[in-house]
């Protein structure tokens, strides 16, 4: 019955699809192999009723865009929408992909025509004679190699009774009736693989195959050996993914018979028996369990990688705030001083927590994140910048933020706690030695193991101080306080100053040039607003008359931050590097040619402290181009699932990471240390050269 029912509904996809198309309401913009349009049901948007609108995707043949999940490599399609008060929009209604094969990845995705419908709530008070609505839409479009894109679309909607459109409204009516309609499902978890029963699939089926919803589930390359239980029915075997999160409440996806996307159902699973069944099409043969570091070693790599985080040029201008507490409390009880320690450690170590706890709850919702996640996002960036700019001008001695502010830059009671939480966001950027074993143990397992290996990780770079607290006579050494404390704290601002730059630089990659001087007249109006507010501290003059007018010069300021964070440009591109990604890897390999990935972040420090000692060096170039090798360059400022993946996969859970691919086919990567010279680069590459003559 099932099948008849979804065979009716690919006719009736056949018959619909014949329609010719109109006018869309904006597009089609042409981009390389793909043009691209924003589409509407009806000709006009009813106030108090829904509006279903979407992104029509034309692709040349044997190219595609993908599915939410999009399998072993590439990106789905996202669109941020900027709407009139009142409006909503929901989340993609995603068609049923299709496996599509590419070299020895399997991706899922669209090929030809695509339209992703979304729903938009119209608000019953909705006035006027139009509503402008904003769709920033960026895709992925891939044969062998893959081209980014995006474009803005800006279209007025008349509000009215609207009619359904001619062109388009039989479009939605084909994506309506092929949406897959939920099939019952149960799932069992073995140590390496999940069973799935789907009691009401019928046979006669050549194959079944199952679309996880989220990534880093099951491989898509893996065999899902398909059986047919006494019962009724049908199992398939699931191999887990290495990255398979540790816990597993349901399994939502899709299930389609023999890859044909009208013959599919939504899975929606709880954990239930399944029982035992007979093979139909063979057993899988499930893949020997990587081999595992030990809760405790991973805890003490994580303990020796905080604790070389200290020295990492992230944390260095945060270490000039710590500086200034230890000298202020120089002539302090001794109880004081421990407490002040204890108060750091406790910033450090609920900081480190709070990372790890959302961190996890992200990666166990199918999100791609790593170590430093949240520098991917321009508005926490911003933030960041914002933050940084008003502690270094309260620092130069532009204005005093007072007992309480002061308590985030490193002064008053709770100091302390203040400078440990701020050192643990400006050093996420950075990975230590040790770290990236200890954090790729971390985020593979168990929540508990996972916050155990974090909270290892914050002590030891919480350590130091500690130690130092309890330390009288290293204390003693300190110079005594008095009138040069205050040359020494304007002079603490330079390195806040610097670090303001650099994440400037880091915004400015992810959101371009438009949007990184709209943050810096931000900054401007800011830093006004600090200027008058020092003024009336020095005059005497405080009131809430005077903050009221500090607060509205301040406005200006966080109006334009806003409009920075979303106002959107092409990141710059560096032309040393070529653009990565598995397909283009696999390629050149193929043809036995070595290559050389940098996976790296505009707001990475070591990596760009590798790139300015190493990479830009004339020797190490002259060696890529005599060795004939060629440098990919992974470029993971924003969040790219892809990346994420790779990166998992070597055992890392953030950047920088570097991977020599010798000449000889399917010889293993040589993974290089996370600190380069030029001399490791070049004589890597010499072995390699070498062995490919042997």
């Amino acid at each position: 019955m099932m099948l008849l029912h979804r065979t009716a509904i690919a006719l009736f996809v056949t018959s619909m699809a014949s329609i010719a198309a109109a006018a869309p309401l904006a597009g089609p913009i042409e981009a390389p192999h793909v043009e691209v349009s924003f589409v509407a049901e009806r000709t006009a948007a009813t106030p108090g009723e829904p509006l279903t609108v979407g992104v029509f995707f034309t692709l040349d043949e044997h190219w595609h865009v993908y599915w939410k999940n999009p399998g072993d490599s590439g990106e789905a399609p996202r669109i941020r929408w900027t709407l009139p008060a009142g409006w909503s929009a929901g989340e993609i209604e995603w068609p049923a992909p299709v496996p599509i094969p590419v070299g020895p990845l399997v991706n899922y995705g669209y090929e030809g025509t695509v339209l992703l419908p979304v729903q938009l709530t119209v608000p019953a008070e909705a006035t006027g004679e139009s509503a402008q609505l904003s769709a920033r839409v960026s895709w992925l479009v891939c044969r062998e190699d893959c081209i980014p894109g995006n474009t803005t679309f800006t279209v007025d909607v008349p509000l009215g009774a609207g009619e359904p459109d001619a062109a388009w409204a039989p479009r939605f009516e084909v994506a309506r009736a092929a949406r897959p309609e939920a099939t019952a499902a149960t799932f069992a978890r073995g140590a390496e693989a999940l069973t799935l029963r789907l009691p009401e699939v019928e046979a006669p089926v050549a194959k079944v195959r199952f679309f996880p919803e989220v990534e880093g589930l099951v491989p898509p390359t893996a065999e899902q050996a398909l059986a047919r239980p006494d019962e009724g029915g049908v199992t398939l075997t699931l191999p887990l993914a290495d990255t398979a999160p540790g816990e597993l409440p349901r399994l939502v996806g899709l299930v389609q018979l023999d890859d044909d996307p009208t013959q599919t159902w939504a899975v929606d699973a709880a954990p239930g028996e399944v029982g035992a069944a007979a093979p139909m099409t063979g057993a899988a043969t499930p893949a020997a369990p990587p081999e595992e570091t030990s809760l405790w070693l991973a805890a003490l790599f994580a303990f020796l990688g905080g604790a070389l985080l200290n020295l990492m040029p992230c944390v260095f201008p945060v270490l000039s705030l710590k500086i200034l507490g230890f000298v202020e409390h120089a002539d302090a009880d001794q109880g004081v001083v421990r407490r002040q320690g204890w108060l750091y450690t406790a910033g450090v170590m609920v900081s480190f927590l709070a990372l790890a706890g959302v961190l996890i709850a992200l990666r166990s919702a199918g999100e791609q994140l790593g170590w430093g996640f949240q520098l991917q996002a321009p508005g926490f960036v911003a933030a960041l910048v914002v933050l940084l700019w008003l502690l270094a001008l309260s620092l130069g001695g532009l204005f005093d933020v007072g007992s309480t502010l002061t308590s985030v830059g490193g002064r008053g009671e709770w100091g302390a706690f203040g400078t440990g939480v701020l050192a643990v966001v400006v050093a996420t950027p950075c990975t230590a030695p040790f770290m990236g074993p200890a954090l790729g143990f971390a985020l593979t397992r168990p929540a508990y193991e996972a916050l155990a290996v974090f909270a290892a990780l914050g002590a030891g770079m919480a350590l130091p101080y500690l130690v130092l607290a309890y330390a009288p006579r290293l204390l003693a050494k300190l110079p005594r306080p008095g009138a040069w404390m205050e040359t020494f704290k304007q002079a603490m601002a330079f390195p806040l100053f610097a670090t303001v730059l650099w994440l400037l630089n880091v915004f400015m990659q992810q959101t371009g040039v438009a949007a990184a001087g709209t943050l810096l007249t931000a900054l401007l109006a800011l830093a006004f607003a600090g200027w008058l507010w020092g003024r009336f501290q020095r005059s005497g003059r405080i009131g809430l008359g005077w903050l009221a007018v500090v607060a509205l010069t301040a406005v200006p300021g966080g109006w334009l931050t806003v409009e920075a964070v979303t106002t959107f440009g092409e990141p710059a591109e560096d032309g040393l590097w070529g653009e990565w990604s598995p397909e283009s890897v696999a390629a050149l390999r193929s043809e036995g040619k070595p290559v050389f990935v940098n996976y790296t972040a505009a707001w990475c420090i070591s990596c760009k402290v590798n790139e300015k000692v190493v990479f830009d060096r004339t020797s190490v170039r002259d060696a890529f181009a005599a060795h004939g090798v060629t440098p990919l360059l992974a470029d993971w400022t924003d969040r790219d699932d892809v990346i994420a993946r790779e990166l998992a996969r070597h055992g890392r859970e953030g950047v920088p990471l570097y991977l020599y691919y010798p000449p000889q086919k399917g010889a293993a990567p040589v993974v290089l240390p996370s600190v380069l010279t030029p001399d490791m680069v070049i004589s890597t590459l010499e072995e390699g050269a070498v062995a490919a003559k042997e």
